[in-house]
C-alpha cells in the first residue's frame, strides 16, 4: 500500500499545476501547425496557463529539430515553425511555487515520427519502474534499452530532475542512459524527460552562445547591490516576480537590455544556454512531472 505524506497542501498544489499542465500540453499540439509563428505559439502557450490559473514556472521551450532545450522566443523573434521539422514544446506550471514540468514534439509533415513515438516509449517504461528505493541507473537503462531497440539514441547529457518548490533543478538527477547511484525518495517530485535523436547522431548536446532564458536568486541581490542602485532595484524586481524561477526578457519589456547584459556577464544574472544536438541531427522530446510512492510513482502531467 502506498505511503502517502501528511502534507496534503502541497500534493493539492501539485496536482493543481499538474491538471493545468496536462490541460496545455494537449491543447498546443493542435497548435504547432507550418506557418505559425514561435513566438505566438509560446505566448499563447504562456497566457493560457494563467489563464486557466496556474503561474508559468519557466518561459515556455519551442525548440525545432536539433535545439533540445532551453530555446525561447525573443520578443522580436520572428522565426516561424516549417514542415519537415519536429518541434518540441517544454512548458512549466506553477502554484504556490510547486513545479509541473511537461513536454511533447509535434512531427510536422516530413518530419521522422519515429523518434516522437520513441521518446513517449521510452517515457512509458521508465515510469513503469519508479517507485521509492529505484537507483536512478535502472530508470536511465529503461530509457537507453527501449530508446535503441527502435533503432534511435538517446541524449546521453541531458537528463530529468528532481523537483522542490521554486527550485526546478533539485538534487538528483535523472538519467536518459545507466547512470547514477541515487535512489529515488518517497514523496519526492521527479520529472522524467527522454531525449532521443538519430543513430547517426553524437548523442549528446552542446550549447551555443546564445543565452534566451536567465534566471536571479537572493544572492544576485546581494552581488548588485555593489554595483549600485539601478542594478540591484532590477534584480529586486526581477526576483520578485519571478521568485527565482527561470524567466524570459520578453516578459519585462521595459528593462534596459544593456543593464542586464551586464548583470549577465558580470555572472550576478545566471543564464542557460540553449542546447543543440552535437552532430546537428534532430531531437524529441517527452515528459511527465511524477510523485514517487512505495509502490510506484503518480504521474502529475
Amino acid at each position: 500500500m502506498s505511503v502517502r505524506a501528511p502534507d496534503g497542501d502541497v500534493y493539492a498544489s501539485l496536482r493543481a499545476a499538474g491538471e493545468i499542465a496536462k490541460r496545455v500540453r494537449s491543447e498546443v499540439v493542435g497548435r504547432v501547425r507550418d506557418g505559425v509563428s514561435a513566438l505566438e505559439l509560446a505566448t499563447w502557450v504562456e497566457e493560457r496557463i494563467r489563464e486557466l490559473g496556474g503561474g508559468v514556472a519557466f518561459p515556455c521551450n519551442i525548440g525545432v529539430n536539433e535545439v533540445a532545450a532551453h530555446s525561447t522566443p525573443y520578443p522580436d523573434s520572428d522565426y516561424f515553425l516549417r514542415r519537415g521539422t519536429l518541434v518540441k514544446v517544454d512548458l512549466g506550471v506553477e502554484v504556490d511555487g510547486l513545479v509541473a514540468d511537461t513536454a511533447v514534439t509535434v512531427a510536422l509533415p516530413g518530419a521522422d515520427e519515429g523518434l516522437v513515438v520513441a521518446a513517449e516509449r521510452a517515457l512509458e517504461e521508465a515510469l513503469r519502474t519508479v517507485r521509492a528505493g529505484v537507483r536512478v541507473r535502472a530508470i536511465g537503462e529503461a530509457i537507453s534499452r527501449t530508446i535503441g531497440s527502435m533503432g534511435y539514441r538517446p541524449i546521453s547529457n541531458l537528463s530529468g530532475h528532481q523537483i522542490e518548490r521554486y527550485n526546478l533543478h533539485a538534487g538528483v538527477s535523472i538519467p536518459n542512459v545507466p547512470a547514477g547511484e541515487e535512489k529515488l525518495e518517497a514523496g519526492k517530485v521527479y520529472a522524467v524527460e527522454p531525449f532521443v535523436t538519430t543513430r547517426s547522431g553524437a548523442g549528446v548536446v552542446r550549447h551555443l552562445d546564445r543565452v534566451e532564458i536567465f534566471r536571479v536568486s537572493e544572492d544576485s541581490v546581494i552581488r548588485a547591490r555593489r554595483l549600485g542602485e539601478r542594478h540591484e532595484a532590477l534584480v529586486r524586481r526581477i526576483l520578485e516576480a519571478t521568485r527565482g524561477l527561470p524567466y524570459a526578457l520578453r516578459w519585462f519589456p521595459d528593462v534596459d537590455g544593456n543593464l542586464h547584459n551586464l548583470l549577465y556577464r558580470r555572472g550576478i544574472v545566471k543564464g542557460y544556454p540553449v542546447l543543440v544536438e552535437a552532430s546537428g541531427e534532430p531531437v524529441a522530446q517527452a515528459e511527465h512531472t511524477v510523485v514517487v510512492w512505495e509502490d510506484g510513482c503518480e504521474v502529475l502531467t
